[in-house]
């Protein structure tokens, strides 16, 4: 009905009678007092029982705007898109036009001097006004406006009066001259609407590319550190761990520990029974690991081909190695068949296992050059055992 064919967008409605009830509300109060001050003046010509009644019907469309502005401001209102608010409170401005309208054009009856003259500067705030309130709407200009005009006009043109023609001349000159600016206001409003909504979309989609930006970044960096056989943490993964907890160990003076394991004859596995079978093996053996180790502190990564390392921060050489001979019976538990190996007919694994205070005379690398020598010393004193530094 009133609604603004431009703004067929629900938010874009919401936006505009937030800003119409807004905008009004000083202009709704100082027209009330101004009709008021309107009685107080012709007083002693007009009948007090048109002026109370003006009163009444201004007040009553007074309490109908303030009981539609709680409503549509009121939390529990979730559907404020609606275009009914904007018919509704449209179909208010009519009724507030029609009641200045019926008012003034009982005044104009008496528009002769000084009675002329405030009767054309009424004419002129009360449509002046009506632009600063309305023009966000042009309809809803001409909803309030031509109310308020039609009736006093047609009385001054009916009268026969000269005065009252000229009167109606200088009225309908300022009426038209008030439509042309409301109508450059509310295109400019409408522009700002627009541009205010654009921006409100272009910020959520970029805020929406921003998370999903994010999202892919998270993803990306769980896949550069995650093997894509196993599904364990990577090699990557763990060098940049090793460097990042040797240097809280060398700030809270806590030892490092680290086991390195290799799968025992693995090839001749994958020899004899293809690779899918070898694949097969390396995922089973990764989750039996992981699913020994403290998740936190420590963690388990696929280091090379049928090799595992199990990095762990505040660990003692003696915890470590009760670790790596708990973590060799898991894996002789999965009873995974290698008939083709000279150790055992089932996988087993050799381990070795270091342990280090960080400080400035030693690295990292020589956390992993010590555990890589007592597993190659596993391997050569028969494979299926743990090595460590006594």
């Amino acid at each position: 009905m009133f609604s603004i064919k431009w703004l067929n967008n629900p938010k874009l409605n919401a936006r505009c009678m937030e800003l119409l009830l807004a905008q009004s509300t000083s202009a709704f109060i100082s027209s009330g007092l101004g009709g008021v001050v309107l009685i107080v003046f012709f007083w002693r010509i007009s009948e007090p029982l048109a002026s109370g009644l003006w009163l009444v019907a201004y007040s009553f469309v007074a309490a109908a705007r303030i009981m539609l502005s709680r409503r549509f401001l009121s939390p529990a209102n979730k559907n404020r898109s609606d275009s009914k608010w904007l018919n509704v409170y449209g179909l208010c401005l009519l009724c507030s036009g029609a009641v200045w309208g019926v008012y003034l054009a009982y005044l104009s009856i008496f528009a002769e001097g000084i009675y002329a003259v405030v009767l054309l500067i009424t004419f002129a705030a009360v449509l002046a006004s009506g632009v600063s309130a309305y023009s966000i709407s042009f309809p809803m200009y001409l909803v309030f406006s031509i109310p308020v005009l039609f009736p006093a006009i047609t009385n001054l043109l009916l009268s026969g009066r000269s005065l009252d023609l000229v009167v109606a001349l200088i009225v309908m000159s300022w009426f038209l001259f008030m439509v042309s600016t409301a109508r450059r206001f509310s295109r400019f409003a409408m522009r700002s609407l627009g541009l205010e909504y654009k921006n409100d979309q272009l910020l959520a989609q970029l805020e929406s590319q921003n998370e999903r930006a994010e999202r892919l970044a998270a993803e990306l960096m769980v896949l550069s550190n995650t093997d894509a056989l196993t599904g364990i943490h990577n090699r990557r993964y763990f060098d940049l761990e090793m460097k990042h907890e040797w240097l809280r160990g060398r700030r809270s003076k806590e030892v490092v520990s680290l086991i390195l394991c290799d799968i025992d004859c693995f090839k001749k596995l994958n020899d004899s029974k293809g690779h899918e079978a070898g694949d097969k093996c390396l995922r089973r053996v990764a989750r039996a690991l992981e699913n020994e180790v403290r998740h936190g502190t420590d963690f388990v990564a696929r280091v090379g081909g049928e090799e595992f390392a199990v990095l762990m921060a505040e660990t003692s050489l003696e915890n470590a190695v009760l670790l790596a001979e708990r973590l060799r019976q898991v894996v002789l538990e999965l009873k995974i068949p290698n008939q083709e190996s000279y150790v055992s007919d089932i996988i087993t694994m050799s381990f070795g296992v270091s342990s280090l205070s960080p400080s400035e005379e030693n690295k990292p690398e020589d956390l992993v050059r010590l555990a890589d020598e007592q597993l190659y010393k596993a391997k050569s004193e028969g494979r299926n055992r743990v090595s460590y530094v006594s």
